[in-house]
């Protein structure tokens, strides 16, 4: 019947018809209030969610030599939590919110964060009105507040704030407590994100690649441990309970790296 065997692909991301004039009109809107405003760099801030995998496995795995082999139990594992991350235009990586799955604080892994973040949950781990009400209010409000005053500039001061027309970001609640605290909103333009968010052009790479390489490290020590110890075949275990605060670390470490990283985090602006 002319049916073929083929790999799934993911579906072609959308042609965005009048591009550079899109473009050119989204940097012309920051630049003009960035001149309205007198708007230092240090005041200007991209934020965005991405997903973060529990198991950030891919298609890798590990097999020792001869006829051993090494089950990975989860491979298509997606769980996930969401991570919110934040940058200014000079390079300055701010704490992020992390949304667990869940109703209670109990779903939140054991694992003494650093003070700064924002750690939460959603019943679907995606971000929703209320959790970026509070992200707002928790991390992008101090960061400016912050900032003025190391500047030594006054209280109202003007900042920007760009992000993505993603539905939590739309409500009039939000805009307003951006307004009320001296912060203009920028949107990105919709289907955009990939080739105009500076988040999307530098850290959230960065750091899912960083993620990546923690567990794989993790992962196979474990095999190495088990194969060593004699087991003909492994599986590691990969229950929730356990990944949990070992994923937690994962997250510290990559997010202290990404923030070293001043000069890619500065070319996402550019």
């Amino acid at each position: 019947m002319g049916y073929v065997k083929r790999k799934g692909t993911k579906a072609v991301k959308k042609t965005v018809e009048d591009f550079p004039q899109i473009k050119q009109n989204f940097i012309k809107r920051i630049a003009d209030t960035v001149q309205k405003y007198d708007v230092p760099q240090d005041m200007i801030v991209n934020w965005d969610q991405t997903g973060v995998a529990i198991v950030p496995a891919g298609e890798w795995t590990m097999e020792a030599e001869g006829s051993r082999q090494v089950s990975i139990a989860g491979l298509d594992d997606k769980r996930q939590i969401t991570a919110v991350f934040a940058a200014s235009a000079v390079g300055e990586f701010l704490p992020p919110q992390l949304l667990y799955q869940g109703k209670t604080d109990r779903c939140h892994p054991s694992y003494k964060f650093p003070e700064l973040w924002d750690i939460h949950h959603t019943e679907s781990h995606w971000s929703n009105h209320a959790s970026m009400m509070r992200y707002v209010d928790r991390v992008i409000v101090p960061y400016f507040e912050s900032t003025r005053a190391r500047l030594g500039l006054p209280a109202n001061q003007q900042g920007i704030a760009i992000f993505d027309v993603y539905r939590a970001h739309r409500g009039e609640e939000l805009l307003q407590l951006l307004r009320e605290n001296h912060i203009s909103p920028i949107f990105v333009p919709a289907a955009c994100t990939d080739r105009l968010q500076p988040m999307d052009l530098a850290a959230n790479k960065l750091f899912k690649d960083m993620i990546k390489r923690e567990f794989q490290q993790w992962y196979g020590g474990r095999v190495c441990e088990s194969l060593n110890g004699g087991n003909e075949e492994t599986t590691i275990d990969l229950k929730l309970s356990e990944l949990k605060p070992i994923h937690a670390k994962w997250l510290v470490t990559a997010v202290q790296q990404v923030s070293t990283r001043t000069d890619d985090l500065i070319a996402g602006f550019n």
